[in-house]
């Protein structure tokens, strides 16, 4: 019955921590065109920013598809429902189900490829973001309705804030399997929720700065959400306590297609794979690494597409990007993790991960939290791009809830004086 309670109440409290995690961008989204006070103000305007890339990316792959021959389409469409048949049939052997999903999602990830190859330049960095968008455009389009920016906006950003929300139960998950205690779980979950609207708080006004609230929060239909969501289920399934080849596998396939949305969540993939094989054992990293690959080739057949100069026609490939000198102007110049930010938020983090006695956890949470920030420490535009590093976010403020919990509990607690006798 104690069991019962708990997991009712725990679904309560994380239903109405997703409930206040949307709530801003959609009050915003619905005073448009208005100031609010505590808001920033949103115009919904086409061509502002990367949106417009992988708005554009995702009518390119719709259009692609009608490139490729019809037989072809026609042998994948085949190919794809006799592997779906094959592992449902399967799929009640256990030791296969690994395998089974890392299969499926090399196949998708091959028949994407074909329409993929099929695209013209957009002016997207990366397609995976693009893919999710364009499957709820495809019967749109199809149907012949005109289809424009703001009609793409009203697909796409329930899909960023349905990203948000998976986003925010990961995070509850994985501080709930990483201490065993609910209330961590909640912690973090909680402090991803009220992020948008502390981190005004926090850093200033210069958190509105660049479009930055509104990529957060999902008014900016940037990859961010997806992105941050794949890594935080990919965190949540590899701290599960029970977890099986089969998390391993389902978390490889995740960071992988996390690749496709994000290049640099490659770099995490990596260090999952390298926490996983130390403290676990190779052969327990096998599932991950091949989850990992599954969508290795859509990466690559995507890649010469990737950043188009307008101006000179040319790939844009600037060696100039990374430089140690721009390690200082990342920190002390960032538009909202500024050392204002970091005196605030950082102590509870550290005091966690201080906190941690088990390795494996404690490693893989620090991995997560801080593979993007190193990386992009030395990048040209993180200072006014905070949004790099969003995915960083559910680890780190996991680890933000054990050092709260850790803090409390050490704080000493006032004994109830005893009744007077007689």
């Amino acid at each position: 019955m104690s069991s019962m309670w708990w997991s009712r109440r725990w679904w309560l409290v994380l239903g109405a921590l997703a409930a206040l995690r949307v709530s801003a961008p959609v009050i915003v989204l619905a005073a448009e065109g208005r100031d609010l006070p505590g808001f920033p103000r949103f115009d919904l305007v086409s061509h502002t920013g990367d949106d417009a890339g992988f708005y554009a990316a995702a009518r390119e792959f719709i259009a692609a598809l009608g490139r490729v021959p019809v037989p072809v389409l026609a042998a994948a469409v085949v190919v794809v429902a006799a592997a779906a048949a094959a592992a449902w049939r399967l799929w009640p052997r256990r030791q296969w189900r690994p395998w089974i999903v890392v299969g499926l999602a090399l196949l998708a990830s091959l028949a994407v490829s074909i329409v993929i190859l099929k695209m013209h330049a957009s002016g997207a960095a990366v397609v995976g973001w693009s893919l999710l968008w364009a499957l709820p455009l495809l019967p749109y389009r199809v149907s012949g309705l005109p289809l424009d920016y703001e009609v793409a906006f009203a697909f796409a950003f329930p899909l960023s804030l349905a990203a948000n929300v998976v986003a925010l139960v990961a995070t509850a998950c994985a501080g709930f399997w990483a201490t065993g205690r609910r209330v961590v779980g909640a912690a973090a979950a909680a402090a991803l929720a009220v992020w948008p609207l502390a981190s005004v708080l926090v850093a200033g006004e210069s958190a509105w700065g660049n479009g930055t609230w509104f990529v957060d929060t999902g008014l900016a239909l940037y990859t961010e959400p997806v992105s941050t969501a794949l890594v935080a289920s990919a965190l949540a399934l590899l701290l599960k306590p029970d977890r099986a080849d089969l998390h391993l596998a389902v978390a490889g396939v995740l960071l992988s297609y996390a690749t496709l949305v994000k290049l640099s969540n490659v770099l995490v993939g990596v260090a999952a794979v390298l926490v996983v094989a130390v403290f676990l054992g190779l052969r327990r990293a096998l599932p991950l690494i091949a989850g990992g690959f599954t969508f290795a080739p859509a990466v690559a057949a995507f890649w010469p597409l990737g950043y188009l100069d307008e101006a000179t026609g040319r790939y844009f490939r600037d060696q100039e990007a990374f430089s140690l000198d721009y390690a200082g102007r990342s920190w002390t110049e960032s538009l909202l993790f500024s050392p204002r930010t970091l005196v605030v938020l950082l102590p509870l983090a550290v005091l966690g991960a201080l906190a941690l006695r088990r390795g494996y956890v404690l490693a893989l949470l620090t991995a997560f939290t801080l593979v993007n920030p190193l990386f992009y420490t030395f990048y040209w535009w993180t200072w006014e791009h905070p949004r790099f590093l969003f995915a960083s976010l559910p680890s780190f403020f996991v680890l933000w809830a054990i050092g709260l919990l850790a803090a409390v509990d050490r704080v000493p607690r006032r004994r109830p004086t005893p009744a007077p006798v007689g």
